[in-house]
């Protein structure tokens, strides 16, 4: 199943402000962040307090991930990210798919205080 990332690349996708603004005040309360890349990938440059779990092993080890813990998820271009949040809600998470380190990292600006 893990193994269907294939199927998606090849191409970046976007999460909206809102979901990245989600997803950053919930690492803030305490949200794990999870980078879904390969070993070499992630010791290439990494969220800074991302935890790396490869997709291709993700399914093996996730059971020892806190069912307390909300998961922020992200790769290099949004497929394996996507495919590793679906896996991880299924199996009881609240995951933030915020597709990659770029993104995670990108200025956003001030929220508007009119509704």
């Amino acid at each position: 199943m893990i193994l269907l990332f294939g199927l998606f690349s090849g191409c970046t996708q976007q999460v909206s402000e809102e979901e990245l603004r989600a997803a950053r005040e919930a690492v803030k309360n305490g949200a794990m962040i999870i980078d879904v890349r390969s070993k070499k990938e992630f010791d290439r440059g990494h969220v800074k307090g991302a935890v790396n779990i490869p997709i291709d092993v993700l399914d093996k080890m996730y059971r020892g991930i806190p069912k307390n813990k909300e998961l922020v998820v992200y790769c290099r271009t949004g497929s394996r990210s996507m495919v590793a949040a679906r896996l991880l809600k299924e199996q009881g998470w609240k995951t933030y798919n915020v597709v990659n380190q770029e993104q995670w990292e990108q200025e956003l600006p001030p929220k508007s205080s009119v509704q």
